[in-house]
């Protein structure tokens, strides 16, 4: 039986304290012998004051063991043999604690120089910030992407942004948005992604911030082909039957290079000549038409940022789109509370509504879908507002989906293509968003993110 010495000189000193006890209430009450009284009041008092005393040699030893665990320090000396078998016992079980203490010290701090090198090594930056916004850890690739060190202050953050401080230190943690871009003097484009740490103590604010300059010049170049392609796509469809035209027409005119004679030329030649030119002008038009457009997305203008009603803005959109073909055979499904405040730009945002209430039109009248249902909702509020414009028309594959936004592409016959790619700049101008979704029940989602 472990610790029985221990068990045995406790039970020892207080059987005899109580017999001490015993024998001088005996002694005072039959005899009234208060000389033996007194003998064994004063030996009552050295077994008392002993008991204490063995208490207080262990506790005291005790408590200086559990101090320097406290304080994580692990080198206390567990005192020489001191006769007392059970006294040495408890020392020997403290002990016995204090290497695993010191073992597992150990092992937590072979684990944290591990995980550092690992974080040190790693190519996407780290750094930790306390509540007061003071760099805590840092590794050295977020060192040599932001030119921050140990201690410094997230402020000194402004070199790459204005905003990036107030990005990361935002009191407000409701907000979706855990990543965002910034680049700094370099040319360089980081990625700076959030996420928390709440502790007994503080809140900690995680940061990892990567270099994806070459990600982004990558997407820029596809974007810029695409577009090229686009552009050259729709430039050929209308200069090809121009070109042809003219030489037909030319040919009408001369013969062996030389012009031909007044007299030779017929009504026929004449009706041909002007048809020709009919559709040299259509396609000059066409051209020219798409040289504006292209003009229009290219030369956006500045948001003038002001409180909106944004319930009062969707139903006088609603009004306008009723002008549009069958518009009033779509069943109209609206969730649109009243007196829905956000601060944008009127006029563009209004241009972003009255362009997805269209498309949603001609998507469900074009496709005849049976019994065309758009819902429209306007959810949240402030920071986090968003209108979601639902229809129940044919979904959008993910092919398409990745290229609706791209200036000029369309799936219409009749389409510029300029539309939702405009919508899409408006809203990055005023730092919302839209994005498409799709699934696979006939649900086709266009959502704008204010």
């Amino acid at each position: 039986m472990k610790n029985k010495h221990f068990y045995i000189s406790i039970i020892t000193r207080i059987l005899f304290i109580i017999i001490l006890v015993t024998l001088g209430t005996y002694l005072f009450v039959a005899h009234q012998s208060y000389v033996l009284v007194f003998i064994i009041f004063l030996i009552l008092i050295l077994a008392v004051v002993n008991l204490i005393k063995y208490f207080n040699n262990i506790n005291r030893w005790i408590s200086f063991f559990l101090l320097g665990i406290e304080n994580e320090d692990t080198t206390l000396k567990v005192p020489p043999k001191t006769g007392n078998k059970a006294i040495d016992e408890v020392y020997k079980g403290m002990e016995r604690l204090n290497d695993l203490f010191k073992q597992t010290k150990i092992d937590i701090s072979t684990q944290e120089h591990y995980f550092r090198m690992v974080i040190n090594q790693s190519a996407t930056g780290l750094f930790s910030i306390n509540e007061n916004g003071r760099v805590m850890n840092i590794n050295p690739t977020a060192t040599k992407l932001t030119k921050l060190y140990d201690y410094h202050h997230v402020n000194s953050l402004l070199n790459i942004d204005q905003a990036l401080p107030k990005f990361i230190m935002r009191k407000d943690r409701t907000v979706k948005q855990q990543s965002a871009i910034f680049e700094n003097h370099y040319g360089q484009k980081l990625l700076f992604k959030l996420s928390e740490i709440k502790t007994k103590k503080e809140l900690i604010r995680l940061v990892a911030v990567s270099d994806i300059t070459k990600e982004l010049d990558n997407g820029e170049v596809d974007a810029w082909i695409k577009l090229a392609r686009t552009l050259s796509h729709e430039i050929m469809n209308n200069i090809a039957p121009i070109t042809t035209l003219s030489q037909v027409i030319s040919k009408y005119y001369t013969k062996n290079n030389k012009e031909v004679n007044a007299s030779d030329i017929d009504n026929k030649t004449i009706a041909n000549t002007v048809k020709g030119l009919r559709v040299i002008e259509e396609r000059s038009s066409g051209l020219m038409n798409f040289v504006n457009n292209y003009r229009k997305f290219t030369k956006l203008p500045v948001p003038s940022m002001v409180t909106v009603n944004l319930s009062n803005l969707i139903e006088s959109n609603l009004l306008a789109a009723a002008t549009f073909s069958q518009f009033t055979t779509i069943k109209l499904i609206k969730n649109i509370p009243q007196n829905s405040m956000v601060i944008s730009d009127e006029n563009l945002l209004s241009q972003v509504i009255i362009n997805l209430l269209k498309n949603a039109c001609e998507a469900l009248i074009q496709s005849n879908t049976k019994n065309p249902i758009l819902r429209i909702n306007l959810l949240g509020s402030g920071s986090q507002t968003r209108i979601e414009f639902i229809n129940n028309g044919p979904s959008i594959s993910p092919e398409i989906r990745e290229q609706i936004f791209i200036p000029f592409f369309t799936t219409k016959e009749e389409g510029s293509g300029v539309g939702l790619s405009l919508s899409k700049q408006i809203m990055l101008k005023m730092d919302g968003d839209i994005i498409v979704s799709s699934s696979k029940n006939d649900q086709t989602v266009f959502e704008i993110l204010l």
